[in-house]
């Protein structure tokens, strides 16, 4: 529970600022007054001595006699007022103070040379004749050929500003004690409730309870009740910000975590300033303690280069297609890097994000084999249909008619090119949604039994068996679609089951109402999981060397993956070494 005590340190600071600041005013004060003050004086000097040498001027002779300098300058000088005529050609013709035989010239004075220009010239200066600094005056006489000068010495002036000087302290020493008095008693009087809003403050930080603590006299210390009610709004407004902050915490770690990018943020040191789930879960759960380094979990050296460029130069990095080894597999990450800057545009860190591009890359992967198979599969035949139709022409050139063996290796190359190119095509408008889909309600029975009369002379020359289940009657598909469907399943089972082997075509009912699943089930010899993912890709082969010698353009597993998609279907396979293998697909029910 707090207490009010007494705010000493607080008490002192005030009373020694404002006697400071009482003897800083007091100072200024009597600095600026001298100031002025000597302005003043010099101004009224000059403005006096100006008006004594224009008087006088006018009673200068134009010849200048030792009596008269006698006579008129004596009368008029006096010990400050010096008086002095001097010829235009600088020589001193008559001075109150001293011998002008004496005096060398005065053709260069400032005061003389300015009123030789402009006719009247003042000027502060030592003077060498009489060893003390003064305020001289020259005036030109009518006709020119003289000058009437006038000086008066600074001392005083220095004399008076003594007088000036000590005032202030006397001042000082009178009111010190006087505002010495007055300033503890408003310094009490100001900090004793600011000790107790300070006591408050502590307690709306601490969330404490305040011991016998009393609200001020609004009569008293109405701007200080009025801070008092602030610091109650302030303290219920910290509490709702509080609960805001948490929420937007709560929020930004949900973000955070549904991001399906990995987030990593570093300081300069290269320390984790945060992090999401999906960095976790790509370098391992031993970052949670938060105490690793950067290079201490991203080793590639790509990586930390744009992490230092970032954090170095302040400048956005990229690097593409960074592999990282899986326990599902190897994935790709694409890494952006940018600098986290202040509000005052300096770098404390940088934020990288890590972004799957694993099928990017296996997209492209898949586009370059394409390219490579197309190419190959389009070549194989047309160099056969070339090279028999060369041989043919020369057989005609030789009078020889054409072998009946090249006609049929040709027409049978030509067969296999235009059913490349017809799988192609079914493949482009499968996947440019070019046809539309003419969804009926179909007899599985119906339907895969017309199928096998279409392939009936295939199944007899390998004498494999056939098992029919038709558990599901109906199915919603596109009737020519689905017929490639069956017809590429099935064909692709007949080539890799063996001669005796087994193939049973299943029409089940799905989970969903209408929806149906129609299974291909061989007793081949497998496909390893690890071909799985890609077996459905177009031209992709599990033993290539077999696939070719068994015919087909390579498409057909891509193309039954396609119509499903139409469909709004799905189809994967099911198969373990040595065990055969099962293809499925699912078939909604809606129409």
């Amino acid at each position: 529970m707090l207490r009010n005590r007494f705010p000493w340190r607080l008490f002192s600071r005030i009373v020694l600022i404002q006697a400071a600041l009482v003897i800083v005013a007091l100072g200024a004060s009597g600095i600026a007054a001298r100031y002025f003050f000597k302005r003043h004086f010099l101004a009224q000097v000059e403005s006096q001595l100006h008006v004594t040498l224009d008087v006088l001027a006018l009673d200068v002779p134009a010849q200048v006699t030792e009596s008269w300098c006698t006579s008129r300058l004596g009368s008029v000088g006096d010990q400050a007022l010096r008086l002095t005529v001097v010829g235009d050609d600088g020589r001193v013709l008559c001075d109150s103070r001293h011998d002008n035989a004496k005096m060398e010239s005065h053709a260069d004075r400032p005061e003389i040379v300015s009123a030789r220009a402009t006719g009247f010239g003042v000027a502060r200066r030592f003077s060498s004749t009489l060893n003390e600094s003064m305020i001289y005056e020259a005036l030109k006489l009518p006709g020119g050929k003289m000058y009437l000068r006038g000086a008066i010495p600074l001392s005083l002036l220095t004399q008076v500003l003594r007088v000036f000087d000590a005032s202030p302290a006397v001042f000082l020493v009178v009111i010190a004690p006087v505002t010495g008095v007055f300033t503890a008693w408003s310094a009490r009087r100001l900090v004793f409730p600011i000790g107790r809003l300070l006591v408050k403050a502590r307690s709306v930080l601490t969330s404490e309870q305040l011991a016998g603590h009393e609200g001020f006299d609004d009569d008293s210390f109405g701007e200080l009740s009025d801070l008092e009610d602030s610091l109650d709004s302030i303290r219920r407004d910290l509490e709702a910000k509080a609960e805001r902050l948490n929420l937007q915490r709560e929020e930004q770690a949900t973000l955070m975590s549904a991001i399906s990018d990995s987030i990593l943020a570093v300081d300069l040191e290269g320390a984790p300033l945060f992090y999401n789930s999906r960095f976790v879960l790509l370098f391992g759960d031993g970052l949670r303690q938060r105490s690793f380094r950067l290079w201490e979990v991203v080793r590639a050296p790509e990586i930390l280069d744009v992490f230092r460029q970032a954090l170095k130069e302040g400048r956005t990095g990229h690097v593409k297609a960074i592999p990282f080894d899986q326990e599902d597999g190897r994935k790709f990450f694409s890494i952006s890097v940018s600098p986290l800057r202040r509000v005052s545009g300096d770098v404390y860190g940088a934020v990288g994000i890590f972004h799957d591009v694993t099928d990017l890359k296996r997209a492209e992967q898949i586009r370059i084999d394409f390219v490579a198979n197309v190419s190959h599969e389009l070549r194989t035949p047309l160099t056969a249909i070339k090279g028999y139709s060369d041989t043919m022409a020369q057989d005609l050139a030789a009078g020889r008619m054409p072998q009946k063996e090249f006609v049929e290796i040709i027409d049978r190359n030509t067969s296999r090119l235009m059913s490349l190119i017809n799988d192609l095509l079914d493949i482009s408008s499968l996947e440019s949604n070019v046809d539309e889909l003419h969804k009926q309600v179909l007899d599985t029975e119906e339907v895969t039994r017309r199928i096998l009369g279409q392939m009936k002379g295939v199944f007899d020359a390998k004498q494999r068996k056939l098992e029919l289940e038709f558990d599901a009657p109906t199915v919603c598909a596109d009737p020519r679609r689905l017929d490639q469907v069956l017809i590429n399943l099935i064909d692709n089972a007949n080539k890799y089951t063996p001669a005796g082997g087994k193939i049973t075509l299943r029409w089940e009912k799905g989970r969903e109402p209408g929806e149906a699943l129609f299974k291909v089930v061989d007793s081949g010899p497998g496909i390893p999981r690890e071909h799985h993912a890609r077996l459905f890709e177009r031209f992709y082969r599990v033993d290539k060397a077999r696939s070719r010698e068994l015919g087909g353009t390579g498409l057909g597993l891509a193309i039954v993956k396609h119509i499903m998609q139409r469909h709004g279907g799905m189809i994967w396979v099911e198969s373990e070494m040595g065990r055969g293998s099962a293809f499925i697909c699912k078939f909604p029910g809606s129409a």
